[in-house]
């Protein structure tokens, strides 16, 4: 029951006063044979609450249901009293509600407890409109004085108690709504109100408890009531700085905080759940969710714990409170849970690439590239069997190879660029990576490998966006989020060793006019990634396949290829080459004049003034003559 909590015990000791102060005997506060009014039926109903009367209770809940038409009339009557006003208004006597605040929430947790058939779904779904209703981030009549009303202890013990409640496994619908309600308040005390009620670490504080209570009763049923506690933590956390400082901190005294129980259930060995392991995991996976903040990158970058467990997973011989040695075997990656560890590393690896320009220290840096080196070992060891775990694998080596390159670019330290080095001399690597010759009847496993590459030399096409990509691209002296020229070279004549030798240039202009739409857009994207650096045009400009035309305008196969548009007919190609167009023109300003003929260099500008679907038209008088 509710009242067993002290928190609750509080909230009557507290009504005992309310009804004092309001002249209201809670031992003579009985229902009447009369048609009492709505206020004296709440308080006679909360009086025999307050005293626990079950008997008395049941009667008066039943008396004020035929008063207000059953049980949504009851909860419509008393949600708008939940919320209190922070400061009291002024206002007479005949007019104050005498029920409400944490009283009101009394009556209706008495109600769900006593009739969960008919309050409990009722009751969390009128919760949760509410909820949205009031606080929602975006101003309106509804909400502008959202500020001013108390978000109670109680009202999230409430909340936070249907995400594990025995209704919450048969009845999921009732715990997403008091997770979306949860959700909503912690939304807008960071967005609107700054923090000012402290709604997220109250939230966070409670969650830690209840999931200590589950942890002690050690019931595998209760694995999903973990895990729902775990998502709601996972989405406060990705709101900003504060809320996943509140996540690590044990302020309470405990000795850990609720993110070491997510790591916990994730990593621990032996793991005798690996179903609630692999659901643990994809929880850290969203923790790597874009758009990162400081703290949440040097928790993935330098959290030992983190590093080691994952590492395990993947082989590793060392354990969850000592690192490998160098010289140690590395044993097999986990047969169920291993690719979501290396899922789990590969975002981390693109976490590194995204938080290069933070001001994270030199200690969480060094354990960040201990973290690099294991992967690539761990990546050694890794032998792909069909077509998803070589999506993974591909994904993994773009990504560690994007983080060496990106830190050693950056910050130039001795160890992430001999990484970067070592990764490039790695020719199975490479190859299991970059090859193209041995996915021939696999075009979207091609278009992967011409993804990651893209996605390497120039990271900030992991946004996809185009208007994000052409005010990026604009800007090319950030090379805190670029890997420098030297290396992006060093790539591309990777990609041609990788594949028997053959021209880089002409690998890429192969797969541009390949039949399968998947394989042209990967080779748009790194021929886009290419364009965006001066030294690189060059590189695709000196490339010439003997088969121009000849004509003195065009004498690289790249331009002449580039600038014939009937050569693609989808929406998507054509925006992806018109990318490519775009690129060239806005990175390279300065230069571009003394490498295209003034004719083409018309043309590409006249397409990019035009957009995606411009094509130069023929008079209708030469068509038909």
């Amino acid at each position: 029951p509710i009242f067993r909590c002290p928190l609750m015990r509080s909230v009557v000791q507290d009504s005992r006063r309310l009804f004092r102060n309001n002249n209201i005997d809670m031992a003579t506060a009985t229902p009447t044979t009369t048609d009492p009014s709505t206020e004296e039926a709440l308080a006679s109903l909360f009086a025999f609450v307050g005293n626990q009367d079950r008997g008395a209770a049941a009667k008066s809940r039943h008396l004020l249901e035929s008063k207000l038409d059953g049980a949504a009339g009851v909860i419509q009557a008393l949600l708008p009293r939940v919320w209190q006003p922070t400061a009291p208004v002024q206002t007479s006597p005949s007019t104050t509600p005498t029920i409400q605040g944490d009283h009101a929430l009394a009556i209706i947790i008495h109600c769900v407890e006593a009739n969960p058939t008919a309050y409990m779904s009722l009751t969390s779904n009128a919760v949760r409109r509410d909820v949205e209703k009031r606080f929602a981030t975006k101003k309106s009549d509804d909400n502008e004085n959202a500020a001013d009303l108390q978000v109670t202890d109680a009202l999230i013990l409430a909340l936070a108690k249907l995400l594990v409640g025995p209704n919450s496994e048969t009845q999921v619908g009732i715990a997403t709504n008091a997770q979306a309600a949860l959700l909503t308040l912690c939304i807008w005390d960071h967005d609107v109100n700054i923090g000012k009620k402290f709604v997220a670490k109250r939230v966070l504080s409670t969650l830690e408890t209840l999931w200590t209570h589950l942890q002690q009763q050690k019931k595998r049923e209760l694995s999903a009531a973990q895990m729902r506690i775990a998502a709601l933590m996972v989405n406060i956390c990705v709101l900003g700085d504060e809320e996943m400082h509140f996540a690590l901190s044990n302020e309470d005294g405990n000795t850990e905080c609720i993110i070491d129980k997510l790591l916990n259930l994730a990593l621990q060995q032996p793991n005798d759940d690996p179903l609630l392991q692999m659901s643990a995991l994809d929880q850290l996976e969203l923790l790597t969710a874009q758009p990162m903040h400081l703290k949440r990158a040097i928790f993935l970058l330098g959290n030992d714990l983190l590093r080691r467990g994952l590492m395990c997973l993947v082989g590793s011989e060392g354990s969850l409170t000592q690192d490998a040695k160098l010289d140690d075997e590395w044993g097999e990656m986990d047969p169920i849970n291993g690719a979501a560890s290396l899922r789990v590393l590969t975002e981390i690896c693109r976490v590194g690439v995204s938080s290069t320009s933070m001001a994270i220290g030199e200690d969480t840096m060094s354990k960040f590239h201990e973290l690099l080196q294991s992967f690539q070992r761990a990546l050694h060891n890794f032998q792909p069997q069909g077509e998803l775990e070589r999506l993974s694998f591909i994904h993994a080596v773009s990504s560690l190879f994007a983080s060496c390159s990106i830190v050693a670019s950056s910050t130039n330290p001795s160890s992430a660029l001999a990484m970067t080095n070592d990764i490039l001399q790695d020719t199975n690597l490479l190859h299991e990576w970059l090859s193209l010759h041995s996915r021939v009847a696999q075009p979207k496993l091609k278009s992967a490998v011409l993804c990651s590459m893209a996605q390497v030399m120039e990271p900030t096409l992991w946004q996809g966006e185009q208007d994000k990509i052409r005010s990026i691209s604009i800007d090319t002296s950030n090379s805190d989020v670029r890997p420098n020229d030297s290396i992006v070279i060093q790539l591309f004549h990777a990609f041609s060793t990788a594949n028997n030798r053959e021209d880089s240039t002409e690998l890429l202009l192969t797969s541009a006019k390949s039949p399968f739409v998947e394989v042209r857009l990967g080779a748009y994207s790194v021929l886009q990634a290419l364009v965006m650096r001066g030294v690189c045009i060059r590189l695709l400009l000196l490339y010439n396949d003997g088969t121009s035309s000849g004509s003195g305008t065009c004498q690289s196969s790249f331009l002449e290829w580039l600038l014939r548009k009937e050569n693609e007919s989808t929406s998507e190609g054509k925006q992806a080459k018109y990318q490519i167009v775009d690129a060239l023109l806005s990175c390279n300003a300065g230069i571009i004049r003394g490498l295209i003929p003034e004719k083409a260099l018309c043309e590409l500008e006249v397409w990019k003034e035009k957009g995606p679907h411009y094509a130069k038209t023929i008079p209708w008088d030469m068509a038909t003559e």
